[in-house]
């Protein structure tokens, strides 16, 4: 064991960037100003501390112009762009934070931090420390020595490579550290404008060193490398000279750093609890505060820390042994009224019915608790092994002590809907053990739904993120997971003390952010809705499946036959590089705005042959093949392999997958069949409903427009609803200048286009190219829109200006959407960031809308004794399985609702049709 002091130099600069742009810009200290990198930074900082447990901390950052390098070489980063605004007003802030924790800061002017890290680096280690360099850059790996580790952050700290001198002659196969500026010297660093030698790139510059076995070798034999290498070498022997002096890391840097004096932490409580107070970083102060073992806060430090609850107990269905013990602390905590977190954990097989064993885990305030049973009780009638009273556990221990829970207790989750299946399976045919909209949604807190609101544009919400970003805290390694200690627990148990730790910190986030009324009133009631349409599922026909596969299989074979005709020769229809050669080598088809592929070929993208397809039969031929091979493959040859055994295609609806708030749908998507098709109608006609009831669909008219309408308030607008117009005629008349009776179907189709075009942000060229006419002829067209609804215009170019002055859009409920694109410096990021801000008012309050209707026609259903299922959602439309008695009185129920959510300034519509299959209902 080493007794040298271990002494981290962290890279202030290269951390606070990564930060910056890893946490969404939604963060903000009490007095406005963003905290989201700070933030970022210090999670990553605890990380740091957490893995590597420094005996001292020192932060390096940059000091104006690099001047140090501009002397060599004066276009030295010369192309990068102005910092955000954003995260320059972080930097003086974060300085003062570690100043408060006690954290010296090493700067100068005009050297950067690296070559603070590279002077740090070698008088600690001639002081007799191990040094360990946080960075994200590579060219710092010239730095590693014996008792220099690079720790190269790839994903905030969570994912890091320490680098040795051994891992860095692996990594770049034979370019030991000593030789890193020579290798920079030959390929260059475009982030940072150094020059190297033009086509030499990472692999031969690796390769000539290997082979020469220095930039001044490879140089010495500039003239045996063959070819346009060769020539590229000789001609830029000066650049590979001065790219490697600028490559090298300076260790002169004028800081210095009292390595005997230096220790961490070197912070009071009182300071941490100051410099955090300040920025509203309060999730981390007991991770701070933990490391001195402040005993006065010790409490503080509990509260925000990840741990498991002391007392365990582990509940045997089969032995009986702990069921009454852990009955018991669920009793004391239902009455208690206190919040519980449960988490199932089930070992079975994607494809099988029941594992081994299935565990249901449940924190409470006061103990961890683990209902184990064979895992072939769940659905099935079995009791337990011990009676215990006010428990029904006839169905078996974990149903019985979760159907306590979610009927008088409150409990959280990060998947409530996944508990509720438990009791509701999804497969209809098991037996239901209770009525999903039995879940009063007041008594359920998904922490999933939760984090989703509070940063819609996030893909994942898994329990690291949600640890680090609500409680501050890392989490501890599970059974199985590397570095896990033999005592580790489940990480489902790890999930369930999560959750209970995660209540109240997401609870103040939904509050701070005025989310409150969009998880409680439309979020959290939609839960045990979805749980019930996914039970119910769709009836589909498998032979009229098979039919339609067969049918379609003929005429794929007849379109690859007539393809390979006009090709003058039989290949891979499916593949774009086969398909490319054929196209634009052999037949030489017009290739002008087309891109090559990084394989060398021309793109054959849906969105390249479209623009093809009006001038060449072969085009058009393979898009019909394509849509018709998708079709088949998509839904008709994998429907009938999804039916459950009671003959239905159960359907997952996904709350947390749209920024917008719509909801989505996978295995299978239902929502993604072709619409407007002839096909995709045809796939429909599989979905039917059974002897004695049809296919009603209820769609709400034109939902976006009548919101923009109501939104904008323009008065032209609201009037072309209100007087219950052909409203795409009446803008047809008034952006065109004809009378109304004069319009034709080709103007009003325009105008169609323009007014969806509106509401989704686009511009004249979105709609040159949907409608294919000149750039000039749509600009005139939307021109003339906002001439003709003048308050559309001012009401886009305020929500617009709100959104970049706030950071996010918001519906009419208050969902919001962050924006981080308007802040960008790419045009077209910047373009997408503003039609973003224009549409999800409008996008984001139809799915509010739509949502808020599905929890009142599911209770409807439910109180009003209807033997009508909901079964399908997509977008603006409503779909049930609906006996034919009923049709009159349901639609009537569900026009009601649908209409009556909200009052809106133009009417709120809803259409309703049906048919015995989805297709003839539509």
């Amino acid at each position: 064991m080493s007794d040298r002091k271990v002494v981290a130099v962290i890279d202030g600069n290269s951390l606070m960037h990564r930060a910056f742009h890893a946490v969404p810009p939604t963060m903000n200290a009490p007095d406005g100003r963003p905290t989201n990198a700070i933030f970022g930074f210090l999670n990553m900082f605890l990380k740091m501390i957490d893995a590597f447990h420094p005996d001292a901390v020192v932060c390096a950052f940059d000091k104006g112009k690099p001047q140090v390098r501009m002397d060599m070489l004066p276009q030295y980063k010369a192309q990068r762009p102005p910092m955000d605004p954003d995260l320059h007003q972080q930097f003086p802030m974060v300085k003062e934070l570690l100043k408060k924790l006690s954290v010296p800061i090493l700067e100068a002017q005009g050297w950067e931090g690296d070559d603070i890290l590279g002077t740090m680096a070698r008088t600690g280690e001639e002081a007799g420390c191990d040094m360990l360099l946080i960075t994200g850059d590579r060219d710092m790996y010239q730095l590693s020595t014996e008792h220099v580790k690079i720790v190269g952050t790839k994903k905030g700290l969570s994912d890091v490579q320490i680098m040795t001198p051994e891992s860095v002659e692996d990594l770049y196969h034979g370019i030991t550290p000593a030789l890193v500026p020579d290798f920079y010297g030959l390929k260059g660093d475009s982030s940072d404008n150094i020059p190297g030698v033009p086509g030499i790139g990472p692999k031969k510059a690796g390769a000539l060193i290997n082979q020469y076995g220095s930039l001044d070798e490879v140089i010495a034999h500039a003239d045996e490398v063959k070819g346009k290498m060769g020539e590229n070498l000789r001609a830029h022997i000066d650049d590979a000279l001065l790219s490697r002096k600028v490559a090298t890391i300076l260790t002169n840097a004028p800081v210095e750093v009292d390595f005997d004096e230096a220790h961490f932490p070197a912070y009071t409580a009182d300071a941490v609890v100051e410099a955090l107070g300040e920025y509203g970083i309060n999730a981390m102060r007991g991770r701070f505060l933990a490391l001195i073992g402040d005993e006065a806060s010790a409490a503080s430090a509990q509260a925000t820390a990840l741990e498991l609850p002391a007392e365990r107990i582990h509940a045997h269905a089969e032995t009986g042994e702990g069921v009454a013990e852990a009955c018991a602390e669920v009793s004391r905590a239902l009455e208690e009224g206190a919040w519980v977190s449960a988490v199932l954990e089930d070992d079975k097989e994607s494809d099988a019915l029941f594992g081994l064993t299935r565990t249901l885990w449940v924190a409470t305030p006061h103990a961890l608790l683990a209902f184990e049973e064979a895992g072939a009780v769940g659905g099935a009638e079995a009791a337990c092994a011990v009676e215990v009273p006010s428990f029904s556990l006839t169905h078996g221990l974990v149903a019985g002590v979760l159907a306590r829970l979610l009927l008088e207790g409150r409990v959280v989750s990060p998947d409530v809907k996944a508990l509720i299946h438990a009791l509701a399976p999804v497969d209809s045919s098991e037996p239901q053990l209770m009525d999903p909209l039995h879940v009063e949604p007041a008594r359920v807190f998904d922490t999933t739904v939760a984090a989703y609101l509070l940063d819609s544009i996030r893909s994942e919400f898994d329990d690291a993120y949600l640890a680090e970003t609500y409680l501050g805290a890392s989490l501890p390694p599970a059974a199985g997971e590397e570095g896990a200690p033999a005592d580790a627990p489940a990480a489902a148990a790890r999930a369930a003390a999560l959750a209970l730790a995660a209540y109240e910190p997401l609870s103040r986030a939904l509050e701070a952010d005025n989310a409150v009324h969009v998880f409680e009133e439309i979020e959290m009631p939609l839960v045990p809705v979805l749980a019930a349409m996914e039970r119910t599922g769709m009836f589909v026909d498998p032979d009229r499946l098979a039919a339609l596969s067969q049918q379609l299989a003929g005429q794929i074979d007849e379109l690859a036959r007539r393809i390979h005709d006009l090709a003058g020769e039989d290949f891979n229809i499916g593949s774009p590089m086969q398909l490319s050669k054929i196209l634009f080598d052999k037949l030489g088809l017009p290739t002008k705005g087309l891109k090559k592929t990084q394989r060398g070929y021309y793109s054959t993208s849906a969105k390249k042959l479209e623009e093809l397809a009006r001038d060449h039969e072969i085009v058009r031929l393979i898009l019909d093949y394509r849509e018709r091979t998708k079709i088949k493959s998509t839904y008709l040859d994998t429907l009938g392999a999804l039916r459950a055994r009671d003959g239905r295609v159960h359907t997952t609806y996904n709350q947390t997958i749209t920024a917008t708030g719509r909801l989505s749908s996978s295995n299978p998507n239902l929502q993604n069949i072709p619409t407007r098709s002839e096909l995709g109608h045809t796939v429909k006609t599989a979905f039917s409903t059974g002897e004695g009831k049809v296919f009603l669909a209820v769609d709400y008219s034109q939902i976006e427009l009548r919101l923009l309408a109501h939104l904008s308030g323009d008065p032209h607008l609201v009037a072309a609803f209100n007087e219950g117009e052909d409203f795409h005629a009446e803008t047809a008349a008034r952006v065109f200048g004809v009378p109304i009776d004069q319009v034709t179907p080709e103007l009003r189709s325009r105008a169609k286009a323009v007014n969806f075009g509106i509401v989704y942000g686009q511009q004249a060229y979105g709609l040159s190219q949907s409608l294919e006419i000149p750039m000039a002829e749509a600009r005139e067209m939307i021109d003339a829109y906002f001439q003709a609804y003048p308050g559309v215009r001012t009401y886009l170019d305020r929500t617009v200006d709100e959104a970049k002055a706030t950071g996010y859009a918001e519906t009419m409920y208050g969902r919001r959407r962050p924006i981080p694109e308007l802040k960008a410096k790419n045009p077209v990021q910047r373009g997408f960031g503003e039609r973003t801000a224009m549409n999800h008012p409008m996008q984001g309050s139809a799915a509010d809308i739509i949502k808020i209707a599905m929890a009142r026609v599911a209770r409807r259903l439910e109180a009003e004794g209807f033997a009508a299922r909901m079964i399908l959602q997509v977008h603006d439309e409503l779909d049930f399985e609906c006996p034919v008695g009923e049709v009159e009185r349901l639609s009537a129920m569900v026009k009601e609702e649908m209409e009556g959510v909200c009052e809106l300034k133009v009417p709120l519509i809803a259409e309703v049709s049906s048919g015995p299959t989805w297709a003839e209902a539509k």
